[in-house]
């Protein structure tokens, strides 16, 4: 018996949405994410936070390149065991792991945000002839997630990252958050 997960790119976006509304800091209603206004109450809800809705960006970024058909998988070698899988409803992603000689679900390596972001900039960008204002975006906006709390909210704890800023929010992550998830709604172009 083998994982179907032909509906990967739908499954990583519903995940992306209950990460990012964990706390209930962020809601998620009518396709669009938006601040609760919430208390935040202790730092390691603040840390939890920013690690949740971090992931939760790059999770969504994932599924959109799996919707629109952009490959991101490598092959994790000597990892052949475990559970089979395949993608029986999903032709686009069972050849993709036919190419890649995938058998097992312990044998997919999703990569690193950095290298989706990469591959993201390099293929659906093109694909789906986004502005150039909202690609800069999107790259922007990762990079600075990436270099300032995600690494060290996922990896440490630092006391002086456990401030909760509403602005930075609503900046960043909201609009990040709400470009992807229009991305993912957007048509398919093959």
């Amino acid at each position: 018996m083998a994982i179907d997960i032909s509906d990967l790119a739908e499954a990583n976006r519903r995940y992306a949405i209950h990460l990012a509304c964990y706390q209930k800091i962020v809601v998620h209603q009518n396709a669009l994410f938006s601040l609760n206004r919430r208390a935040v109450k202790t730092p390691h809800t603040v840390v939890d936070f920013y690690r949740n809705i971090a992931l939760a960006c790059e999770l969504l970024l994932k599924a959109c390149m799996l919707k629109h058909r952009v490959n991101f998988f490598k092959r994790r070698e000597s990892c052949e065991y475990g559970e089979k899988v395949t993608a029986k409803h999903n032709p686009w992603l069972q050849t993709t792991l036919g190419d890649l000689n995938i058998a097992y679900i312990a044998q997919i390596n999703t990569g690193t945000a950095a290298m989706a972001l990469r591959k993201a900039e390099a293929t659906l960008y093109e694909r789906l002839s986004l502005q150039k204002e909202k690609t800069d975006f999107i790259s922007k906006s990762f990079y600075l997630i990436i270099r300032t709390r995600r690494n060290r909210n996922n990896h440490f704890f630092f006391p002086n990252m456990a401030h909760f800023d509403a602005s930075e929010v609503e900046m960043i992550y909201l609009p990040l958050l709400n470009t992807l998830e229009a991305i993912y709604h957007t048509s398919p172009v093959f």
